[in-house]
């Protein structure tokens, strides 16, 4: 399109991509078992020329140009060399890279070096000897940039062959770990003789300085060295600091004080000296991924440089304007072109129907026509087939939402939106994005080569697919990768058919259940978490945040059915609450298990169409008060009762000889409940701290520092020890100004936001029943009657006295409870 070309032109162009060998392809994050977010690794190939003769191993080689090849990333460094190392057993190779040169490295170097046109047979490795290190060791050296004229091999143990090439430089005057190595060989005639290393290979050798970093002068390896008190090469964790310590700060303040940049600094003398060594011969570029890469297929990963197309757009770097803003020209429009695609392709969307409209006839005209509200082109293509592409088009654009790899943000998506907001008017631009992590399979991922691997179709025949979709939505979302979890599909199946079964059997027994409006404490409860649960899941629905969805769609509503099945004891359950909860629950799980959720509607409910166009269930307002309060309720209940088990394992053995007493008399059937509904104390000076640092507005609160200096500053104001009770204000504070947040300002009052003892007596019935108690009472802590009344457990009230939130329970003897009541 004129537009396009007006952007920029395309071109082709060499680059270095993540490439698998036995796939024959590109290897994408989405393509790839292990690795993932890996990019290539580009390093200097530094050219160690050896010296004739050669030993035996080598003779085969005569006649060529025979390189040791070590990868580095601090080509600045090379004027220190003192020696290379190499890995005395590891495993080499003589590798052709053309008709005259010879380079010795790993094998998996090799193979990324055939890939980026650097192997006499592209894209195939050439080894024309097979080596060890210990055939290496003692080879001398010419290597490019080092004033030493002649180097030797030499072994060094701690060498990783699964990165570079096996072959390393050794620059003892900046790097910790050459310095260490180096001291060894030199320090340890039994080591050198352990190898076979002659004296005259490592002791003439001295260290060179090449950069001078403020603060570790001009041998920033052996001061460091010395500075960390490292003893030996294999110090591992103190060698990574030394290094953390010497690299950064030699690249970012360190001056070259030999060379022909003496006196620039390190980051500005690098790259030239790059240059320098690639311009005369002396060295290649090579990379490799960053990390190691495994493709789908079991192969492992190589990079490759390979031709590419590019749109090169007119955007130029600031700072540098030999460089344009690089594109990409795939996944970034193909959307729109689906739009129409079955028109152009005859109704087939892979092309391989014949076409009545030929590629030239879709001139910019057309295309201008039909995407960019352009006026209608002169074309031989029939108006009506001009006018439907167009109408197509219109329908499906702008795309609501594209649904995509988190790792492809940074390229792919990014530039989709660049070349939409280029080429297209602003009505049809994107309106969202969407983006996930990969797929998991039982908390690993899935990989044909380990047999962690299932296909949607294997699922849905395994588990159906109502069963796949419900855990595949509880896999998770966002940006961390999902993990689909077999068990979960299993347990989906039981819990969909024990729904099934448990509504078929209240529809059945409806008639003996109580009607009308909710009346009850627990009616109003369960009718409030229904409407929770229809708002939160519409809000999770609408962010694609599907887990959230299932959760407070089916989870938390299958929790509250069951706290009310429990609740509502002798009273029954309320008819009309119970179908509005198969209504609600039933539209809630629609999207994620239709199947399932159209039986229900049309064969369980007997509703008329079907549940996918019931619509959105209307729901009241939510209170949030009435949810704290009933979690207040059942919090309260689980600590009584395991206060009263305590209680009753506890209770005194008879004297001996004597006879035991019965056991109704000696049985805790009597619960007095304490409650304090106003804070005191250290929380109340908390609370009054809190609600004079709180914007009611903003919903903030002040810095956690001024709340801390002004809460001590009250404790001093009322002659308290604020240290005394400090480790108890600060959760207690985190607490309230959570409560804050979610309810409102009335969280910080002095009282709760409901009526503690209206709530317990409320539900006594439903305590009692718990706790298997026969009589049970709720009482003021204040009351000094009240108090009385716990006769000989009076002390459990001091000792530990009731406070918002937390009542204490005292339970006795219906024997007891008579003899002092």
């Amino acid at each position: 399109m004129r537009k396009l070309k007006k952007m920029g032109k395309v071109v082709k162009d060499m680059r270095y991509t993540i490439y698998s060998p036995l796939d024959g392809q590109p290897c994408a994050d989405h393509d790839r078992a292990t690795g993932e977010n890996a990019l290539p690794q580009e390093y200097v190939l530094i050219k160690m020329e050896v010296i004739p003769p050669f030993p035996p191993k080598l003779k085969v080689l005569e006649g060529k140009n025979v390189y040791l090849a070590a990868a580095t990333l601090r080509p600045e460094t090379m004027y220190g060399q003192t020696n290379c190392w190499v890995l005395p057993n590891g495993n080499y190779g003589a590798f052709e890279i053309n008709d005259a040169d010879v380079f010795i490295l790993t094998a998996r170097s090799a193979l990324n070096l055939a890939y980026q046109n650097l192997s006499r047979v592209p894209e195939k490795p050439t080894c024309l000897a097979e080596l060890s290190g210990n055939d290496l060791i003692g080879l001398p050296l010419k290597s490019p940039l080092s004033f030493n004229e002649i180097i030797y091999a030499l072994p060094m143990l701690t060498i990783l062959t699964d990165k570079g090439t096996g072959t390393v430089t050794s620059v003892p005057s900046d790097s910790p770990d050459d310095f260490m190595a180096l001291q060894a060989l030199v320090t340890k005639p039994a080591l050198r003789a352990k190898f076979g290393v002659k004296d005259e290979w490592v002791l003439p050798f001295d260290i060179i300085p090449i950069i001078d970093i403020p603060g570790l002068g001009d041998k920033s390896a052996e001061k460091v060295c010395v500075d960390l008190k490292i003893t030996s090469q294999y110090d591992k964790e103190k060698l990574a600091e030394a290094k953390r310590m010497t690299y950064l700060k030699g690249f970012t303040e360190g001056v070259m004080v030999v060379g022909e940049y003496n006196g620039r600094k390190v980051e500005e003398a690098k790259p030239l000296i790059k240059n320098k060594l690639l311009e005369e011969g002396l060295a290649v570029l090579y990379s490799e991924p960053e990390k190691k890469v495994m493709s789908r297929s079991g192969d492992e990963c190589v990079v490759a440089l390979t031709d590419q197309w590019y749109i090169t757009y007119g955007t130029r770097i600031p700072f540098d304007e030999q460089f344009l803003v690089e594109s990409l020209s795939d996944s970034t429009l193909y959307m729109a072109y689906y739009t129409i695609a079955h028109l152009l392709q005859n109704g087939d969307m892979y092309g391989k129907e014949r076409s009545s409209i030929r590629p030239e006839q879709m001139t910019d005209e057309v295309w201008d026509y039909v995407f960019c509200d352009g006026p209608a082109p002169k074309s031989d293509i029939p108006p009506a087939l001009l006018s439907k592409m167009k109408q197509e088009y219109e329908y499906w654009y702008p795309l609501d939402i594209r649904v995509s790899g988190k790792e492809l943000i940074q390229n792919h998506l990014t530039f989709s939106i660049y070349t939409h907001t280029a080429l297209l008017p602003e009505h049809h631009w994107p309106r969202g994005f969407r983006c996930n992590g990969h797929l998991m399979l039982n908390s690993e991922k899935m990989s044909k080569s380990t047999g962690n691997f299932q296909t949607l179709g294997q699922a849905i025949k395994e588990y159906s697919s109502d069963a796949t979709r419900f855990a595949l939505a509880d896999a998770g979302d966002g940006m961390d990768d999902a993990n689909f979890v077999t068990e979960t599909a299993k347990s989906a199946i039981m819990r969909l058919t024990k729904e099934i079964a448990w509504m078929e059997e209240v529809i059945a027994a409806q008639s003996s259940l109580r009607s009308g409006p909710p009346s009850t404490y627990a009616d109003h409860v369960f009718a409030n978490e229904i409407n929770i649960a229809v708002n939160e899941t519409e809000k999770s629905y609408n962010s694609f945040m599907f887990r959230d969805a299932l959760k407070s769609g089916f989870y938390d509503l299958q929790l509250a059915r069951d706290e009310y099945r429990l609740s509502c004891g002798a009273a029954g359950m309320n008819r009309d609450l119970l179908v509005w909860f198969m209504d609600v629950q039933t539209r809630l799980i629609t999207p994620i298990c239709p199947h399932y959720a159209e039986h229900v509607w049309q064969n369980i409910l007997r509703k008329e169409g079907f549940a996918i166009k019931a619509g959105w269930p209307i729901s009241g307002t939510p209170d949030p008060t009435l949810r704290i309060a009933n979690k207040y309720l059942q919090d309260s209940i689980v600590l009584m009762r395991k206060l009263h088990q305590k209680q009753g394992s506890g209770s005194k053995k008879p004297k001996k000889g004597a006879a035991p007493p019965p056991a109704a008399e000696n049985k805790l059937t009597v619960g007095l409940i304490y409650v304090n509904e106003h804070y005191d104390g250290w929380k109340e000076q908390c609370l009054r701290v809190l609600q004079s640092s709180y914007d009611s507005q903003a919903r903030l609160f002040a810095p956690d520092e001024d709340i801390s200096e002004a809460l001590k500053n009250c404790f001093i104001e009322h002659e308290a020890n604020f240290t005394q009770v400090q480790k108890l204000c600060m959760p207690f504070i985190r607490f309230k100004k959570y409560e804050a947040r979610t309810i409102g300002p009335q969280a910080l009052n002095l009282t709760l936001p409901f009526g503690e003892m209206n709530v317990l007596e409320e539900n006594l019935e439903l305590i009692k029943r718990q706790l298997g108690l026969e009589h049970a009472e709720v009482l003021s802590a204040s009351d000094g009657a009240a108090r009385a009344r716990a006769g000989l457990h009076v002390s459990v009230l001091n000792n530990n006295p009731p406070s918002p939130g937390e009542p204490v329970a005292i339970f006795m003897s219906k024997q007891e409870f008579e003899a002092q009541n």
